[in-house]
């Protein structure tokens, strides 16, 4: 069983020490352990850094690519060096390489495909209240699109079984914390979580300017994960204002027809009750044919992780899932 830690980074040569010093060297269930940098594009020395300090394997971006694609880019190369089991941590020391252990004991007992690091933002002191706020609404935001119990969902100190990271792929450049529970949950691979506590904050996030801009691009993600892999019920939960007015309008001019024949007042609730309808059944027909661009992208994503099981030769490790039809 091998296990690969993965640590992206950008410009996090005076950090990256600590983060290396504080990694496992032996975990019980684990027979290897190996480290992996993937360095998007830094100025400061990082891969020199990582070098240095005897990372098995660093793997350079020529440019800034953003977080994203370098987690992309780790999960590739960690596949590629073998990995059964992969961890992904961050280069600015935030999370604990303490808690790596309790992290990976769920998918050693085959309990889980994905284990996240709760923080307990809720409960953390040292999280601001507007930031306790916009946490606790994106995770029940979350939880309610995907069905799945969790507490913190932009947590990037997570663990992945190879199948898992074999099926991920990302739509957006921003970060691959939201989208990848979406494609889990979509897919049904067992999720859980464990609780950490988190070092001390080296510096500010760079992964956003304020939190409005986070607010923003993470509301974006969510609204593109859950018509993505939700189409038909988020179309028409969407139709349904349109289709109770139309309907409402239309009831009502029948009913004060069938009182009196003559009645001819109120034209413009039925012709608005018309509108609403027919703005209602073009919303659930958007959703019907998301519907079946979705079974196209999942017929597509299976082919996919074929061709990439093909391509890693991967015959040792039978698939536990296959994308739902």
């Amino acid at each position: 069983m091998k296990l690969v830690i993965q640590i992206p980074c950008w410009n996090e040569a005076l950090t990256l020490p600590a983060v290396l010093a504080d990694l496992p060297t032996a975990i019980a269930g684990i027979d290897t352990i190996e480290t992996l940098v993937i360095d998007d594009g830094s100025t400061d020395g990082t891969p020199e850094v990582a070098e240095a300090h005897g990372v098995t394997r660093v793997v350079r971006h020529r440019g800034n690519r953003g977080l994203a694609w370098t987690f992309l880019t780790g999960l590739e190369t960690a596949l590629e060096m073998g990995a059964d089991i992969i961890v992904n941590t961050d280069g600015d020391h935030q999370y604990p390489g303490g808690s790596i252990a309790d992290l990976v004991a769920p998918m050693l007992s085959g309990e889980a495909d994905l284990v996240i690091g709760d923080r307990n933002t809720r409960f953390d002191p040292k999280v601001p209240a507007p930031k306790k706020l916009f946490y606790g609404l994106g995770n029940f935001v979350v939880r309610s699109a995907t069905g799945v119990s969790v507490h913190d969902a932009p947590s990037g100190f997570r663990a992945m079984s190879r199948e898992f990271a074999l099926s991920v792929y990302l739509t957006n450049p921003f970060s691959y914390t939201l989208e990848t529970i979406f494609a889990a949950a979509e897919h049904r691979y067992p999720i859980r979580e464990i609780s950490i506590r988190t070092n001390a904050p080296t510096r500010k996030s760079r992964l956003f300017g304020g939190i409005t801009q986070y607010m923003r691009r993470s509301a974006t993600i969510i609204l593109q994960g859950y018509s993505m892999h939700n189409p038909l019920k988020a179309f028409g939960w969407l139709s349904l204002p349109f289709l109770s007015l139309g309907v409402g309008l239309g009831l009502r001019f029948v009913y004060f027809f069938i009182r009196d024949p003559d009645y001819s007042g109120h034209i413009q609730s039925l012709i608005l009750a018309a509108i609403a309808i027919v703005v209602g059944a073009q919303i659930l027909l958007f959703g019907m044919l998301g519907s079946l661009v979705r079974a196209n992208r999942l017929l597509l994503q299976d082919i996919r992780l074929r061709v990439r099981r093909l391509e890693l030769r991967d015959d040792k490790h039978p698939a536990k899932h296959s994308p739902p039809r």
